[in-house]
């Protein structure tokens, strides 16, 4: 079980003043609407990377467990700094447990050794503390999905072209769920982020 202790104070990936300068917007006249861009962009790559946010979070995670296990798998793997650790209410020192990625696991005289409490709490930070230190490829992917709706307001955005010669023709784009409307590289980038549920 996973509870969010503190929530990330914003989920935006980029900052106000870095999304004006992308667009050339000099004035503060559309400083909400931008703001408003700013928050959907940042959803929509959230949302791509299967993730609710890559904001930091105070997390308390809690493992019941009926028998032995080798390792208890953290449910956030990005920025983590673990806080405490207790088992069945009794606070674990930090030579007694180490983590690799979102492995953690529970030592004994400097060994790794199953778990063997009936309840393992973990209470962990993870996620970046938004919007300045986001990473460069979320930032970047915020902002060019950011430009992609502000310039594309008003517009229907499965349309690929039209034309009025004759009796006219409008094409339309395939849809895939499954993707963002950005370039190859950008999509690349962001793929280390991205999380894979099996």
């Amino acid at each position: 079980m996973l509870e969010i202790v503190t929530p990330a104070a914003t989920s935006d990936l980029t900052t106000l003043a870095t999304a004006k300068r992308e667009l050339g917007v000099m004035d503060t006249a559309q400083d909400a609407r931008i703001a408003d861009l700013i928050r959907q962009a940042s959803d929509l790559v959230a949302q791509w990377c299967n993730r609710s946010g890559f904001g930091r979070e105070m997390l308390r995670q809690t493992a019941r467990l009926v028998s032995p296990v080798d390792v208890i798998v953290l449910h956030r793997d990005l920025g983590v700094t673990i806080t405490a650790v207790t088992e069945d209410g009794v606070a674990l020192a930090a030579a007694d447990y180490e983590r690799g990625g979102v492995l953690l696991y529970r030592l004994r005289e400097g060994a790794r050794a199953p778990w063997t409490a009936r309840l393992v709490v973990v209470e962990y930070q993870a996620g970046f503390v938004l919007p300045d230190d986001a990473p460069p490829a979320l930032e970047r992917a915020c902002l060019d999905l950011l430009a992609g709706l502000c310039h594309g307001q008003g517009r229907d955005p499965a349309v690929r072209n039209e034309t009025t010669e004759g009796v006219g023709a409008v094409g339309y784009f395939e849809h895939r769920g499954d993707t963002l409307p950005l370039p190859p590289d950008r999509l690349a980038a962001l793929e280390r982020y991205r999380r894979f549920h099996l």
